[in-house]
């Protein structure tokens, strides 16, 4: 199969996922059904600006006023292996589970902080979801621990630090909760990736953590949490978006 034909295979089945998102009933151009889904859909959105490139690109390489349409240049290889990586993405969208599914060890205000840093030694892990009664509570981060000891090292140094609580360590959390927020399962990898853009290029304090339960609701199970350094590890197509 030539370059062309695959390049025209794969740009018809992203136009295929385009009008079934957009589900206009009238016919619209390509690059219209874009402009129009990216705005509403992150995983498009990540693609945009590709898909109106290969929307001219198409019509480069088709003369339309011939009948069949003639192909009157061939792309290069590089290009067709991405608008066919694309392709398979939009019409399998990777999800946040089983991606990113996994134990997620949760604290409760009256623990202990000792007991909690052993879990940073043992498993290196940096954000604990502090629940009390099933109830969402905050996000202890390694960044709060940081903050607290740099306020009360002198009080540190002074008690039994088994005493002190999970609750006297989050105080320092800055952020009040909002460090953190949650998706459902059925979410794909690139709700999270906005989710973590969004918090870049707004006033919001900075996003540690994407804690993944069945429905998106903060009193659910547990069934994995994205972190910044898992999102760049994971994200599709890497270093092309």
């Amino acid at each position: 199969m030539r370059l062309s034909e695959r390049f025209i295979m794969a740009y018809n089945r992203i136009d295929k996922q385009l009008q079934k998102k957009a589900g206009v009933e009238r016919y619209m151009g390509f690059s219209q059904l874009v402009r129009r889904v990216a705005r509403n859909d992150s995983m498009f959105a990540q693609f945009e600006d590709d898909l109106l490139e290969y929307a001219e690109l198409r019509n480069a390489i088709v003369h339309e006023l011939v009948e069949p349409e003639q192909v009157i240049a061939e792309p290069h290889e590089s290009v067709v292996e991405r608008i066919e990586q694309i392709a398979d993405i939009v019409e399998r969208p990777p999800l946040v589970i089983p991606k990113f599914q996994r134990e997620v060890y949760s604290v409760e205000s009256n623990d202990s902080i000792l007991d909690v840093m052993a879990l940073v030694r043992r498993y290196g892990y940096t954000q604990f979801p502090v629940y009390d009664d099933g109830e969402f509570v905050g996000l202890l981060t390694d960044r709060c621990i940081a903050r607290w000891l740099t306020f009360e090292l002198e009080k540190v140094m002074q008690s039994v630090i088994e005493d002190i609580s999970v609750a006297e360590v989050l105080i320092y959390d800055k952020s009040r909760g909002e460090n953190v927020c949650f998706l459902p399962q059925s979410a794909t990898i690139f709700d999270a990736y906005r989710e973590f853009e969004r918090r870049m290029i707004t006033d919001y304090p900075r996003l540690e953590a994407i804690l993944i339960t069945a429905t998106g609701r903060p009193d659910e199970t547990l069934l994995g949490i994205i972190t910044p350094w898992d999102m760049f590890r994971h994200m599709p197509l890497n270093g092309g978006i």
